[in-house]
């Protein structure tokens, strides 16, 4: 004889029956504590065979025990180790789609749920970013000698140095903090301000370079008028105002022959000044140049040429100093003529922005400047919206893919609803399970994971899951899956953006407060 298992899912021979149908061996042959089981069930009285109740289908459990034996409960339920969840694993690797569409098709007892596999994912892959501190992406900065330099940053002074960002992502604050422990922070917020160089000012008057800018020398600069194409003009007109004409013409050509002229001594000047920029130290520029005003002798660039400069520097610098003899010799000036003019001493700004106000913050350069300081120096500051809402924002985009879906693949057969989101909860524990594997690749092993990798993987997995789920054709499952991971992937960067800008927004505005 055999007695039907309702809710167990077979027949039971006659001693598993009997065992069932014994009081505490009743109990007993179930994970749920026995006090929390009756013989009978909770809602009719009826007498229970199995787990579940044959006649009214409620589960022989009260439910009744402390909130800490619940947490285990719950998460030995969705971590448990068992063969059902390798094999949906592999499944879902070697054979994308087939899971998700068997499950949705009704063969639920041999896969693992989508949202029992989802959470465990996401429990796993946002709880080790939140124990080993992994920074999703990070700001940080190294200092390196500049194009044609040679030697050692440390040893170079700050003319000769540049800084040079570097993006990351997924590091350990540990890393990242090994990786600053040597950076010199006073230095790096030096060069934020700028180098300090000597700059000389020109502002279109050539009174400042004392030398007499009479007819001869715009005539010799500047585009006159031909003496025979002012005859042929002028002929029919009465003499005085033929005249007119003239001296009109004569002015004209005057101003354009000073404009002319201004505009090649603005290059010149700018060229000179880049040119002490890169062959001197500001504060040697300055002595220097005062040296030479002193008395009145010729400034030897080619003697003042920084040291640290390589071979291909040298001779790029010496073709400027050439270039910019040529045009002072055209001009009738000398380099000399040029130390007349103003002088200022000025620093470029990196952040090369005004007063603003972002969001009702008003920030300025140093703001800026002080903020990116923070985030150099504390990774965590750029990552604290993001890390503190990423994980709800996924479970929240989920969904959202699951509509995209049913804009570009609709179907009542195969294509509903209900379809699209247990494979795009399929495919978030995917992308989830991919992104954990390329993190510990990054940070535990000498293998230089990157970002583009596991999004290749992505970009190739997503249309072969999409085929066997849906079972379109080639042209529209590829049309149709990356149209929704295009949108899929513009909302999430906007909603990441908004987030890493309103950390530094509040963080300029703390730094504003102190």
């Amino acid at each position: 004889m055999t007695t039907s298992g309702l809710g167990l899912g077979g027949s039971l021979g006659d001693g598993e029956a009997a065992a069932l149908l014994a009081g505490e061996d009743l109990l007993r042959v179930d994970s749920i504590p026995d006090e929390n089981q009756k013989v009978t069930c909770f809602s009719c009285d009826q007498q229970m065979l199995g787990i579940h109740c044959h006649a009214c289908g409620q589960k022989n459990d009260d439910y009744r025990r402390s909130i800490f034996a619940l947490v285990s409960e719950t998460f030995a339920s969705i971590f448990s180790i068992e063969n059902r969840i390798w094999r949906t694993w592999l499944t879902l690797i070697i054979k994308p789609g087939r899971v998700a569409r068997e499950f949705s098709d009704g063969k639920r007892t041999i896969w693992t749920s989508p949202v029992r596999i989802y959470l465990a994912m996401s429990i796993i892959l946002f709880g080790y970013i939140s124990v080993t501190e992994t920074r999703i992406f990070s700001v940080r900065t190294d200092i390196v000698a500049k194009s044609g330099i040679t030697g050692d940053a440390q040893t170079l002074d700050d003319q000769s140095v540049k800084l040079k960002p570097v993006i990351g992502f997924f590091k350990r604050q540990a890393e990242l903090d090994r990786l600053n422990e040597d950076l010199d922070f006073d230095r790096v917020t030096r060069l934020l301000e700028g180098t300090p160089k000597q700059v000389f000012i020109y502002n279109n008057n050539p009174a400042l370079l004392g030398i007499p800018l009479d007819d001869g020398n715009l005539k010799r600069l500047g585009v006159w008028p031909d003496s025979k194409a002012s005859t042929d003009v002028n002929q029919n007109i009465e003499p005085d105002e033929a005249d007119k004409t003239e001296e009109s013409k004569i002015a004209a050509a005057r101003i354009e022959a000073l404009s002319s002229y201004n505009e090649n001594v603005e290059e010149a000047v700018d060229l000179y000044n880049s040119i002490l920029g890169l062959t001197l130290a500001p504060e040697t520029i300055i002595s220097k140049i005062r040296e030479v005003e002193t008395n009145d002798t010729q400034f030897n660039l080619l003697a003042e040429l920084n040291p640290s400069l390589d071979e291909k520097g040298k001779a790029s610098t010496l073709e400027s100093i050439e270039i910019l003899d040529a045009q002072l010799d055209e001009l009738g000036l000398s380099r000399n003529r040029l130390h007349a003019l103003p002088d200022e001493i000025r620093r470029g700004y990196t952040f090369n922005i005004n007063a603003a106000n972002m969001n009702g913050v008003s920030v300025s350069k140093s703001d800026v400047q002080r903020v990116f300081m923070q985030i150099l120096k504390n990774p965590a500051v750029l990552n604290e919206g993001v890390s503190k809402y990423l994980p709800r924002l996924m479970f929240l985009m989920m969904p959202f893919a699951a509509l995209i879906g049913m804009i570009f693949i609709r179907g009542r057969k195969n294509a509903l609803l209900y379809d699209h989101l247990v494979h795009a909860a399929y495919i978030h524990a995917v992308t989830f399970g991919f992104l954990l594997i390329l993190i510990l690749l990054y940070q535990w092993t000498p293998i230089n994971a990157s970002i583009g990798v596991f999004l290749t993987g992505i970009i190739i997995y997503l249309p072969i899951s999409t085929k066997r789920m849906f079972q379109r054709g080639w042209f529209k499952t590829i049309f149709a899956s990356y149209s929704i991971a295009l949108n899929y992937g513009f909302v999430l960067a906007v909603v990441v953006i908004f987030l890493t800008v309103n950390s530094v927004i509040d963080q300029a505005d703390l730094i504003q407060q102190l």
